[in-house]
């Protein structure tokens, strides 16, 4: 019998030890290019993290996490359009087409997970059109 084992054998009620990791990621878009007609992707960041020893605590956290990513993307949606107004206007101001400018990414958009890795959804769009 391992140490391990013997342990659980002698503390009934003892659990493994385990860590939540309550992440806040963002998903920045691009535009990846014009073959057809246009796509877009995006890259997954890792924001912020916290560890939890209990997975009660750490769904707590998120709720409240949640709300302050909630409003973060409502934040970024509000001026990405401000942004694309700005531009329609500098735009008519100079009497010049929408494709003068080049294509335009989109809003960052947030969001919370609880993982049992720190940074485990982070990833990297593709670069070019498939």
């Amino acid at each position: 019998m391992s140490l391990r084992d013997a342990f659980f054998t002698a503390c009934k009620d003892a659990t493994p030890a385990a860590s939540w990791f309550v992440s806040l990621y963002v998903n920045n878009p691009y535009y990846g290019g014009p073959e057809e007609g246009g796509w877009w992707g995006h890259d997954t960041n890792l924001v912020a993290t916290q560890e939890y020893s209990t997975e009660a605590n750490a769904n707590l956290a998120k709720l409240h996490v949640e709300k302050l990513a909630e409003q973060s993307t409502d934040d970024a949606k509000r001026s990405y359009g401000e942004q694309c107004l700005a531009e329609c206007e500098w735009l008519d101001a100079r009497g010049l087409d929408a494709d003068f400018l080049p294509e335009v990414d989109g809003h960052a958009d947030y969001w919370v997970t609880i993982e049992e890795r720190a940074g485990s959804c982070e990833s990297q769009g593709c670069r070019h059109y498939e």
